[in-house]
C-alpha cells in the first residue's frame, strides 16, 4: 500500500460508546451507580435510541403521556478509552457523520498531495518537498493535541494527510532512484515493511495510552526525528543530473562510493550522463484507442475497488467481534505475510493470475460475511471477523500486485503518470470508504448491517470480472516502450524474457568494461 490508515483514525470511527445524559442529574455517568440511577435511565431513555430522552407525565384525567425529544448532552463509556475525538467534540447522534468527515478529510489531503506533490518534486527537487512535508507533518501533529474546535481539527487533519503524501511519495522515489535496477524491488517493498513496524509500535502505544491526547503527544514526539532527514537524506542524484547539476550529483555519488568502499574516477563522474528523457507523449493519448481506453479505466476501477475495500474494513475494525487491539495486530501481521507471498510468487505465477486469485478470495470471504451477519448466532459472530480479515488480507495482496502490474501496462514515457493517476484514483476510494461504513448507522435494520459487505463484495467481483476479461498478463514480457506497444499487449507483443547465457554475460561484461 502507498500509505496506511493510522490507529487514531480507527478511534474516530469506533462509535458512540454512550447515551444521553440524564437532565438534572449532575454526577451522571455511563456506568450504573445504584438502583435509583438504573431506574432513572430506564424511565428517561427509550430502549430504541440512545440519542433520545423521554419525558413522562400524568395529565389532569390521570392518563400517562410520554414525549420524546433529542438530547443535547451525553455521557460516555470509559471502560475501553478514557477519551477520544468522539467524546471531546460530541460526534454522536445527529453529529455522527462528523466522525466520517474527520477521517475523510485526511484522505482528501492524501489525494491532493499525491496529485500535486509528485509534480512539485519533479520541478523543485525531491529533498525540498520532503523537508517541507516533514516540517508540516510534525507541526500539525503538535497542533492536533490542542485542537480547540472541530473546524481546526479538520484543517489540521487535512495538512497531516497532505504532508504524509509528500513524505511517502518522495522517500519512495528517492529510494528507487538511489539504487540499481536489481535492488529497486527491495527498496520499494522495504518501505512497506518499515511502515508495518511503525504500525506495531503505534498499536502498542494505543493499548497503553487510552486518552487520545496522550496518544497524540506520543505520535508528535515519535515523529519529530524526521526533521533530521535534512542532514541524513541527500537529494536524488538522478534528479540533479536531469537538471544539469552534475557537480552536486558527483559529490553525492562519490560520498556513497566511500561509504561502500568503492573507488570511483572523479573525472569519469564529472562527465556522467543520464538517459531519462522528458516525455513528449500526452497522457490523453491512452484514451484515443478503444482497447487502451477500456484497459486504463478498468485499472483505475480496480485501484478504486481495492482501496475502498481495504480502508473500509480497517476503519470498521472496532465493529468486528473480538478484541479490537488483537484484530488490528492480526490484520497488520497479515500484511507482512501478504508482502512476502507477493514477492516470492508473483514472478513465477504471473501478475494477472495472482491478482485474480486474491480477488476471488476477497469476493468469497466478503460475500460470506453477508450470510454470517444474517444467520450466525451471537456466539459465532467471530466467523465474520475471520472472513473480513481474510478478505482484507487478499485485498492487500491484490493492491500490492497492482503497483507492479500497472507500471507494466503503460509505455515508458507514460509509466510514472499512469501509476500516479492510478494511485490518485485509489485515494478517491479511500475518501469514500468511511461513508460506506456509515451506512450501518443511516440504514436501519438488518440491511444496514450487511450493506457495507454488499458494497465491498460487489466491487471485488466487478474488478475480478473486468480485469480477467480485458487486462492482459505482463509477467516475463518486454516492457512496452510506445503507445503502439501497449495496444499490442496480450496480442503478440513482448517476447518471453530469458536469462542470458554465460557467453552472452561474458560479452556484456566485456562491453561494459570497455
Amino acid at each position: 500500500m502507498g500509505e496506511k490508515i493510522v490507529y487514531d483514525d480507527v478511534l474516530v470511527l469506533l462509535g458512540e460508546f454512550g447515551r444521553c445524559a440524564l437532565p438534572g442529574y449532575d454526577n451522571d455517568t455511563y456506568q450504573i451507580q445504584d438502583d435509583y440511577h438504573s431506574y432513572l435511565i430506564n424511565q428517561s431513555i427509550p430502549s430504541h435510541s440512545s440519542c433520545m430522552l423521554r419525558n413522562q407525565s400524568i395529565d389532569q384525567n390521570g392518563n400517562l403521556t410520554s414525549r420524546e425529544y433529542k438530547c443535547q448532552s451525553w455521557v460516555y463509556d470509559k471502560s475501553l478509552f478514557t477519551a477520544t475525538l468522539v467524546t471531546k467534540f460530541d460526534l454522536v447522534c445527529d453529529n455522527a457523520v462528523y466522525q466520517t468527515n474527520a477521517v475523510m478529510v485526511l484522505f482528501l489531503g492524501l489525494f491532493i498531495g499525491y496529485t500535486t506533490l509528485s509534480t512539485a518534486s519533479d520541478i523543485f527537487g525531491r529533498k525540498p518537498v520532503m523537508l517541507v512535508s516533514n516540517f508540516v507533518f510534525v507541526i500539525s501533529n503538535y497542533l492536533m493535541i490542542w485542537s480547540p474546535n472541530y473546524i481546526s481539527l479538520m484543517l489540521i487533519r487535512f495538512f497531516i494527510g497532505l504532508s504524509m503524501s509528500g513524505q511517502v511519495l518522495v522517500l519512495y522515489i528517492i529510494a528507487l532512484e538511489f539504487v540499481g535496477p536489481d535492488q529497486r524491488i527491495y527498496a520499494g517493498v522495504g518501505s512497506f515493511f518499515t511502515w508495518i513496524v511503525s504500525c506495531f509500535i503505534y498499536i502498542c502505544a494505543g493499548y497503553f495510552l487510552r486518552d487520545w491526547q496522550h496518544l497524540h503527544i506520543f505520535v508528535a514526539i515519535y515523529s519529530t526525528p524526521v526533521l533530521l532527514n535534512f542532514f541524513c537524506v541527500p537529494e536524488s542524484p538522478r534528479w540533479l543530473l536531469t537538471r544539469g547539476y552534475n557537480s552536486k550529483a558527483s559529490k553525492i555519488i562519490l560520498k556513497s562510493a566511500r561509504i561502500n568502499n568503492i573507488e570511483f574516477d572523479k573525472e569519469l563522474i564529472k562527465d556522467i550522463e543520464i538517459n531519462d528523457k522528458v516525455t513528449q507523449v500526452k497522457f490523453w493519448r491512452m484514451f484515443t484507442n478503444y482497447r487502451l481506453c477500456i484497459r486504463t479505466l478498468i485499472i483505475y476501477f480496480t485501484w478504486f475497488a481495492a482501496s475502498m475495500t481495504y480502508y473500509g474494513i480497517i476503519l470498521n475494525m472496532g465493529l468486528l467481534s473480538g478484541n479490537m487491539f488483537i484484530n488490528y495486530v492480526i490484520t497488520t501481521s497479515l500484511e507482512v505475510l501478504a508482502y512476502v507471498i507477493v514477492i516470492t510468487t508473483t514472478d513465477r505465477i504471473g501478475r494477472k493470475m495472482m491478482s485474480c486469485i486474491y480477488l476471488v478470495i476477497a469476493a468469497i470471504c466478503l460475500t460470506s460475511c453477508i450470510f454470517t451477519e444474517l444467520y450466525a448466532p451471537p456466539g459465532l459472530k467471530w466467523i465474520t471477523t475471520v472472513l473480513a480479515l481474510t478478505g482484507q488480507f487478499a485485498v492487500t495482496s491484490a493492491f500490492c500486485i497492482l503497483w507492479f502490474w500497472t507500471g507494466e501496462l503503460f509505455p515508458t514515457e507514460l509509466r510514472n503518470t499512469g501509476t500516479g493517476t492510478s494511485s490518485a484514483v485509489a485515494r478517491i476510494g479511500s475518501v469514500v470508504a468511511p461513508y460506506v461504513g456509515y451506512m450501518k448507522i443511516v440504514i436501519p435494520g438488518v440491511f444496514g448491517r450487511i450493506s457495507p459487505f454488499i458494497v465491498y463484495s460487489s466491487l471485488c467481483i466487478s474488478a475480478l470480472t473486468l480485469s480477467t476479461i480485458f487486462v492482459p498478463e505482463t509477467s516475463h514480457l518486454t516492457l512496452p516502450e510506445t503507445i503502439d506497444d501497449c495496444i499490442q499487449l496480450g496480442h503478440g507483443f513482448g517476447k518471453q524474457k530469458s536469462k542470458p547465457s554465460p557467453e552472452e554475460m561474458k560479452m556484456l561484461n566485456s562491453t561494459v568494461k570497455s
